[in-house]
């Protein structure tokens, strides 16, 4: 089993050093991991009110760290990274990317017009939003995100359930849609188990966009999104338990940004 999906005290919304993590993953039998902390916001241009991302200047060290970690491991520890997608930045995100050696990068959106929808300090928002509204736009930015070709996961795919607000109207629609556009952009995505920590109670994606996953034949692989070394693969066997009852047979792994498909 492996866990893509590793973060560390350097996003300071999470504690833990990278040697307490994978030492969690040892103890619990996981054969692959990457780590995925948060790329510098900043050298998106942008600036949130909270800072929720490593620095720009602690980006060396990250990848230094790991490369230091990867020699002491007894299981593959991955370079990963975790990169906010921005309409409008994707020349400057794809020459950023390009400068490192990163083994794959997980595309995600939580930011939307200036909005953290994921952080818990800015749930008020979403009792004044329109959920139908906000739904649309979020799946719109995560279609960009995929036909960008500049990422090889999408991370939590329907994060924008996190905390149990959903529209109005059924989003069945919105959903094929966006399968369809990410099947055809070739972009894997992942089972991020840390919804089934979150106030939602469900995995993302959900089990049903899971299945218009597979009807679309879009690849898949699994991340915890741990924040703290205890959450290392937490619910992956739950998660590949869903994924073998939908007919899911292979995860995908990654190395050099080249996807492999193992058995799952």
């Amino acid at each position: 089993m492996l866990d893509y999906h590793i973060h560390t005290y350097r996003c300071c919304h999470a504690s833990g050093t990278m040697a307490e993590y994978l030492e969690e993953a040892q103890r619990k039998g996981l054969t692959e991991i990457g780590f995925a902390d948060h790329f510098p916001l900043e050298m998106l241009g942008y600036t949130p009110e909270i800072q929720v991302s490593m620095k720009a200047d602690e980006l060396d060290e990250y990848l230094a760290d790991v490369r230091k970690i990867q020699d002491n491991a007894v299981i593959p520890v991955r370079l990963g990274i975790e990169i906010d997608f921005f309409s409008g930045c994707e020349a400057v995100t794809g020459e950023l990317l390009a400068a490192h050696p990163f083994d794959y990068v997980i595309g995600s959106v939580h930011f939307l017009n200036g909005w953290d929808f994921t952080y818990p300090g800015q749930i008020d928002r979403f009792k004044s939003a329109d959920m139908d509204n906000l739904y649309e736009e979020y799946f719109r930015a995560i279609g960009q995100l995929a036909k960008s070709g500049l990422f090889d996961i999408v991370g939590h795919l329907d994060v924008v359930k996190k905390f149990g607000f959903f529209p109005q109207r059924s989003w069945d629609g919105l959903m094929r849609e966006t399968c369809t556009i990410l099947a055809k952009s070739g972009i894997c995505i992942e089972v991020n188990t840390s919804g089934w920590r979150a106030p939602v109670n469900e995995a993302y994606p959900s089990q049903a966009f899971l299945k218009t996953c597979k009807e679309t034949g879009i690849p898949v692989t699994l991340g915890s999104d741990a924040h703290c070394p205890q959450d290392v693969g937490s619910g992956l066997n739950r998660a590949a338990t869903m994924l073998r009852s939908l007919g899911f047979m292979e995860i995908a792994a990654f190395s050099q940004r080249k996807r492999t498909m193992r058995p799952l």
